[in-house]
């Protein structure tokens, strides 16, 4: 019942969201993004294990035109977060996200920085090899704030995005965790 709730909230979110923008002449252009994702849990100055997750990301994307060189953008966004100490002992999390930013485009490079609504789908725990039950269950959402830099060439973008969790993702007794993410890959927009 709760990932119901959580697939319609995202879903009516994204199409309020881009209904804004329906039937617009201002140079909107849809979508999709995939790469690769490296992450790990952050207490402000120690990580929670010594490795980053690597992990992949997936979504789609709608930017409207603000001005010739500023645009904004939003979207739907699945990715996989987590922390490893091992291929062994790791914790993933399944987050759907709908992302919005701001992109400034000179040329061919832009800068985009923005903030995301993330609603975790999913925990799963691997500990010396078997999955079990988490101890602590996560928060289900998320305020992570991103910066990035891409480069367009025609329909293709290579991009970079930094993200950074905004809320603790866990209570006691492991509690001031926050998410840290890296991305790069490809998009093509139409």
């Amino acid at each position: 019942m709760k990932l119901i709730r959580l697939f319609t909230l995202a879903f009516l979110l994204i199409g309020l969201n881009l209904s804004t923008y329906a039937g617009d002449d201002g140079g909107g252009k849809f979508g999709v993004r995939a790469g690769y994702s490296m992450s790990n849990f952050y207490d402000g100055s120690t990580k929670m294990n010594d490795d980053a997750l690597g992990s992949f990301y997936v979504g789609f994307f709608k930017e409207h035109r603000i001005v010739p060189m500023l645009k904004f953008g939003s979207g739907l966004e699945y990715s996989q977060l987590g922390s490893m100490e091992n291929s062994d002992n790791k914790i993933t999390m399944h987050y759907l996200s709908i992302p919005m930013n701001i992109k400034f485009k000179i040329g061919p490079i832009y800068a985009v920085a923005g903030a995301s609504a993330a609603f975790k789908l999913g925990e799963k725990w691997t500990v010396a090899g078997s999955k079990i039950d988490p101890i602590v269950k996560a928060n289900w959402f998320d305020v992570p704030v991103h910066v990035g830099l891409g480069f367009q060439i025609l329909m293709l973008r290579i991009e970079a995005r930094y993200h950074w969790g905004t809320m603790n993702l866990y209570e006691a007794p492991i509690d001031g965790y926050k998410s840290q993410a890296f991305q790069i890959g490809l998009a093509v927009a139409i």
